[in-house]
């Protein structure tokens, strides 16, 4: 990790650390009770401010994520809503109220905030599913037979029905209602925030582009090159990034916006970008019925590969499993004879004729290729790799996250530093 992506993490990490601060003095400066009493409730101010923050990490605000990268901020949400819940449980038995409404509104949310941290654990996080393969099995099982990615967004909702609960929690203590402007700070606070993320729901604050279908294109049984013209010719994005897609007014498929990469290189098609889109799920088998002329709406663009490759002055290894190929597709265009690149791809694609024409193009840029149908070894990584990439490339790993850690250990084990390492895990 680069040593401005660790200051703006760990400014990130302190802005958090320090958002309940104000609340917390306002009350305990107008509020008297013992300390034991005290730190509770502030630990119950931690958890609310945390939670708030967490809705605010969802917007995925753009300046952000350019600087810490998508996958830093899914760890700082999922890691915020586990410390939030602890700061949460340890207010739950250190509190005592005799109000029932008080102990209704606190214990519901509680119980909501452990289910969605359970939820989140199973299917938004990668911290299990990754590496028990089993518990992989039975996520993937679930959504395709009981829950659809429409029930999963109303899931997560349900943050703001914990929100709604602690508001009014907060609201029937009667103690805290002579505290100068305790009240008033929390309302604050809280307005803000649902403030901000109906402006982003809107889309007013999205950074968004518009674009039209202009090819929807099978590459085989279960691979699609979707292909769009942007509106507006002045639009830009770099190699490698992904974009949130929202297809409008399609027939029977979500208008709830999904992460894609690109895979076109901006060199060659700067007014058009083209995504290779693996139908796994309920919705990316969907996209194949998608008609030429469909408007798509474009949240992004994200990513940090570009910027890794451009600054590089190492050699670079674009290592690919399977469909996570399309971003070192991507990447291996625009800097195709500019920097000095070996692709590694493993998948079933590989044979696949309009990969092959890509692949032979690279070749004859200058760019090293090694590709294969089965899983590289580490028998075959000896062979592939060469004594001067593996003392000073850098490699970026694209593909399911069980799969990236896999490699990843591969690497480490044939002498790779863990810094030298790089990938975009889209789990928290």
């Amino acid at each position: 990790m680069k040593k401005s992506r660790r200051i703006y993490l760990a400014l990130t990490w302190l802005v958090l650390i320090i958002s309940p601060f104000p609340l917390i003095i306002i009350l305990n400066r107008g509020l008297i009770d013992t300390p034991g009493h005290l730190l509770a409730y502030d630990l119950g101010v931690v958890a609310y401010v945390w939670w708030l923050m967490i809705i605010l990490m969802s917007t995925r605000p753009h300046w952000l994520i350019q600087q810490i990268g998508m996958p830093a901020l899914y760890a700082i949400h999922g890691a915020l809503g586990v410390m939030a819940l602890i700061a949460a449980t340890i207010h739950r038995f250190t509190s005592f109220s005799m109000f029932p409404l008080i102990k209704q509104t606190g214990n519901i949310a509680w119980y909501l905030e452990i289910f969605l941290l359970a939820y989140a654990v199973l299917f938004l996080s990668g911290w299990l599913v990754d590496r028990l393969r089993n518990l992989n099995r039975l996520k993937v099982w679930i959504e395709r037979h009981l829950l659809n990615h429409q029930v999963t967004m109303w899931i997560h909702r349900l943050n703001f029905v914990v929100i709604a609960l602690i508001w009014v929690h907060v609201h029937v203590i009667p103690r805290l209602g002579v505290v100068p402007g305790f009240r008033l700070t929390f309302d604050i606070y809280t307005g803000l925030t649902v403030i901000f993320y109906c402006w982003w729901k809107l889309k007013i604050g999205r950074y968004h582009s518009a674009a039209k279908v202009k090819n929807n294109v099978s590459l085989g049984p279960s691979m699609q090159e979707l292909t769009l013209q942007f509106e507006n010719n002045n639009e830009s994005y770099q190699a490698g990034d992904f974009y949130f897609l929202s297809f409008r007014n399609a027939k029977g498929i979500s208008k709830e916006p999904h992460p894609f990469s690109v895979a076109s290189a901006p060199r060659n098609k700067p007014n058009e970008v083209s995504f290779m889109i693996h139908s796994l799920g309920d919705f990316t088998q969907k996209i194949a019925n998608v008609p030429v002329g469909t408007e798509v709406k474009l949240e992004g663009p994200f990513g940090l590969f570009n910027r890794e490759v451009k600054n590089s002055q190492d050699p670079l290894i674009l290592y690919g499993l399977g469909s996570g190929v399309a971003p070192l597709i991507s990447l291996a265009q625009q800097y195709a004879g500019l920097k000095q690149l070996h692709l590694i791809w493993s998948g079933p694609q590989v044979n696949n004729p309009y990969y092959q024409k890509i692949l032979t193009d690279l070749r004859k840029k200058g760019v090293k290729v090694d590709a294969q149908v089965h899983r590289f070894t580490p028998k075959d990584l000896i062979q592939v790799i060469s004594s001067n990439e593996l003392k000073n490339a850098n490699v970026i790993i694209v593909g399911s996250a069980a799969r990236i850690l896999y490699v990843r250990r591969k690497l480490r084990k044939l002498g790779f530093e863990k810094n030298r390492l790089m990938d975009e895990r889209m789990t928290m």
